[in-house]
């Protein structure tokens, strides 16, 4: 089911494209909740603390790639745009190439330097040889994780985004059980989590690689276009780079966060993978409608339709801001039920309820931020989002980690720095917005009188 994104209402476009993609991130965080959720019946907190650990090594070593296939999707959503179908077919096969080669160079880097990474970011001796394991067993099945991420963008960025969720909820009921059995049953911890997801992403991509051989549609998988192309693969780099180190910014900031929070204790280790569950629905909705505005706005910047550019802005910026308000409200009001699930332990359970008061009622301009963001990468200011993401995202982080939390000491402060740097780039992202689209006014102004 593909949605008509260059014509008809736009907010109905909008959120018949967002929705899937919602639930398709909720899904994936719901595969990291089902991991922490039978560790902690089945296994202890120690585990849990052992899983924790991983997740920002986990996303700053996946960055890289993954803003490759970000890179795809936006080439790819212009070119249909601009209705350049031979483009969009070379796009297609060099970004499955460049997918499958990214998870074979991440599986053989982390799982030679697992335990020297997570020694590096001050990982609790206790949890260590567990972090490790599950680390690695995580990593060799990277190749098919990389690949389906490659598949689902391609799949997107046709207007396509019903398929990714059906693969993502079948994937995700296949987790679940194959956790409960690994975990509960076989007794294999944090090794059976990281066995059942890469066994879950495997069926994922079978089925995503068969709806692109069998589509009959502008994105279908041809053996000829199987191989870099040289235009194909440098546009996608030219969006890709910048993204890449914008992106970077952020998570090597969260890394230093998360070592940070390493070093405390094992406790604040738990309730940050615990308390981490609950915003992090939010900001994967968050981020799921600032990737249907890209695809939209992408498009329509390939068909040459800005009024329609600046609306879909506008109106994914309020659209982001409601959702995100009302999980956080709810979020914050049911806490104590929600933590209590997962844990009773009542240190652990406060200091995680801290860290959700902050990030879940705040979450909704760290939404806003990623709409421009995205919007802009589609708009070819990928260069302007990484100058800004340096700016706020490490250096404004970094400098609350090591100059501001210091004199407070808690995890709550230390998190304060997302909503600080989050508010100071939307303020950067509003003047970058503004001046391009006076500048693709002239462009698009001129285009049209050379047509005519």
């Amino acid at each position: 089911m593909k949605s008509n994104l260059t014509s008809g209402p736009i907010f109905k476009s909008l959120f018949y494209y967002s929705l899937p993609l919602m639930i398709t991130n909720v899904v994936s965080v719901l595969f990291h909740t089902a991991d922490t959720a039978v560790l902690a019946f089945m296994a202890g907190d120690e585990a849990v603390a052992a899983v924790g650990a991983c997740g920002a090594l986990f996303t700053l070593l996946t960055t890289l790639f993954t803003c490759f296939a970000t890179g795809a999707n936006v080439l790819i959503a212009r070119e249909i745009g601009a209705k350049n179908e031979l483009v969009v077919r070379r796009a297609t096969g060099t970004a499955l190439v460049i997918g499958l080669s990214s998870g074979i160079i991440l599986m053989v880097f982390a799982t030679v330097f697992a335990k020297d990474l997570l020694t590096l970011m001050q990982c609790q001796p206790d949890v260590l040889d567990q972090a490790t394991l599950y680390m690695r067993i995580y990593f060799l099945g990277m190749p098919i994780t990389m690949l389906y991420s490659f598949v689902a963008a391609i799949l997107r960025a046709s207007g396509d985004s019903v398929r990714p969720m059906n693969y993502m909820l079948i994937a995700g009921a296949l987790n679940v059980g194959l956790n409960i059995l690994f975990v509960g049953l076989s007794g294999l911890a944090v090794a059976g989590v990281a066995i059942a997801t890469v066994l879950s992403n495997l069926v994922a991509l079978i089925l995503g690689l068969n709806a692109l051989i069998r589509s009959r549609g502008i994105c279908r998988i041809e053996k000829q276009h199987l191989r870099i192309r040289r235009y194909e693969f440098f546009e996608i780099f030219k969006i890709a780079l910048p993204s890449c180190f914008g992106a970077l910014f952020f998570f090597v900031s969260n890394a230093i966060i998360s070592a940070t929070i390493n070093g405390m204790s094992t406790e604040a280790m738990a309730a940050n993978a615990y308390s981490s569950q609950f915003d992090g629905f939010i900001y994967t909705v968050g981020t799921a409608i600032a990737t249907a505005a890209m695809v939209m706005v992408g498009q329509n910047f390939g068909a040459g339709h800005l009024d329609r550019i600046k609306k879909t802005i506008g109106i994914s910026v309020i659209y982001v801001t409601a959702v995100s308000l009302f999980m956080g409200v709810s979020f914050v009001l049911f806490a104590d039920p929600m933590l209590s699930i997962l844990t009773d332990n009542a240190e652990i359970i406060e200091i995680a309820k801290g860290r959700m008061t902050l990030l879940c009622l705040t979450y909704f301009i760290t939404s806003i931020m990623e709409v421009f963001s995205f919007s802009l990468r589609s708009l070819r200011r990928q260069t302007a989002t990484m100058i800004v993401s340096g700016f706020c995202g490490f250096g404004v982080r970094c400098a609350w980690a090591w100059f501001v939390f210091p004199h407070f000491g808690t995890l709550t402060m230390l998190f304060a720095s997302y909503t600080v740097s989050a508010a100071l780039a939307i303020v950067c992202y509003l003047f970058i917005y503004h001046h391009t689209i006076k500048k693709l006014e002239t462009e698009f102004s001129q285009t049209k009188a050379i047509n005519s």
